[in-house]
């Protein structure tokens, strides 16, 4: 190609000026920015640090019925192993009442007549029952549990060599599917991302419009907004709950043991959450594509990586325990593997349902305030 014609298809002062201008809109946009640079620390940062398959200081009873010294001695194993953190009691109606209100994550007993049976070179057993509502987390109890219990046998083999068996049972979710497990993250996934970016799409299209000044200019306050702002699409994702729920009982066999009322209880603060997210997502932004951004960012990351949905919390640094109580998924999984799998265990529920109103509360004052100052 000849230079005079590359010069009529590209002029290359034309193409600094339009580059110092793109330029100028960066540092303008902090948008831009936060995409390039600080998600990709942010994501770096949770999977560096926070990620971790391995877990130690998992909750656990243990159940001592023998009194026994060879009994007392595996009990010390299991007590000082850094992989358990063992509460010793001697009832397992209690140990049970433990796991089903989410208090510890497995049981192991040790019962009576262990250590004689064992002197005396009899077949003995030792019980370990894990919660499995976390598939993961269960296997580990299972095999930390096996390595400390392979431990003790190699040192009863010097002496007697007795045959030790250990027996495992899994609670709440027998048959170790996955997808039990996995259905409860789905759907708070669903209504996270569906409930965020109904409201912030649509009411930042609005903005975008000019019709929400023009609104906000009339007589109407500022509480009405919100509240019709919030009733149709609070509508649209109980449906979609209702549906999601359906299709997973129905078609996947997804495990249901909670009431109707419970998860209409808990979906309604959570999803009121969401919706609130989204409209405060929109009023800061006032643009479509930096609130698509900004509400797959803030309820599409942290559902998938913070809140328990795949990643155990407990296996995550002190830290990021703590910067995990921020987001509402954390608790509506919570509460949605309670209802799938245990049932209605109140104790679990309202003390998500707590937190979760806290947060609406906490999101409905923010928003009110940030409409009054675009109103003035």
């Amino acid at each position: 190609m000849q230079e005079g014609s590359l010069r009529d298809i590209m002029n290359a002062d034309i193409v600094k000026a339009l580059t110092i201008k793109e330029i100028k809109q960066i540092k303008r946009d902090p948008s831009s920015i936060l995409v390039a640079f600080v998600m990709p620390l942010i994501i770096l940062i949770i999977f560096g640090y926070g990620i971790s398959f391995n877990i130690e200081n998992i909750k656990i009873d243990l159940v001592q019925q023998d009194s026994g010294k060879i009994a007392r001695d595996l009990e010390d194993l299991y007590a000082h192993s850094k992989y358990f953190s063992a509460n010793v009691i001697r009832s397992t109606q209690e140990a049970m009442g433990n796991m089903e209100s989410g208090k510890t994550q497995g049981t192991i007993i040790i019962p009576q007549h262990f250590s004689e049976k064992v002197q005396r070179g009899l077949k003995s057993e030792v019980q370990i029952i894990s919660d499995g509502t976390d598939p993961n987390t269960s296997a580990y109890i299972e095999g930390y549990a096996m390595g400390v219990f392979t431990k003790y046998l190699k040192s009863l083999a010097k002496s007697s060599g007795p045959e030790v068996n250990l027996i495992q049972r899994l609670w709440f979710n027998p048959t170790a599917e996955s997808i039990n497990f996995l259905m409860a993250g789905a759907l708070t996934m669903i209504l996270a991302i569906v409930g965020t970016l109904l409201t912030s799409l649509v009411v930042a299209k609005e903005w975008e419009k000019g019709t929400m000044e023009a609104l906000i200019s009339t007589t109407v306050s500022i509480v009405e907004i919100i509240v019709s702002k919030l009733i149709p699409y609070f509508c649209l994702c109980i449906v979609s709950l209702a549906i999601s729920l359906a299709y997973g009982i129905y078609v996947f066999r997804m495990p249901f043991e909670g009431s109707i009322f419970a998860i209409a209880l808990v979906a309604s603060v959570f999803v009121t959450v969401s919706l609130l997210i989204g409209l405060l997502i929109s009023t800061c932004a006032k643009d479509q594509f930096v609130a698509a951004m900004g509400s797959v960012t803030i309820t599409f990351m942290p559902t998938m990586l913070l809140s328990g949905f795949i990643f155990e919390i407990k296996s995550m640094p002190l830290w990021l325990q703590g910067f995990t109580f921020v987001f509402p998924a954390r608790y509506f999984v919570s509460s949605m593997r309670t209802l799938c799998l245990v049932g209605d265990v109140w104790e679990i529920l309202l003390k998500d349902i707590s937190v979760l109103l806290i947060m609406a509360g906490l999101l409905f004052l923010a928003l009110e305030k940030k409409l009054k100052k675009n109103v003035e």
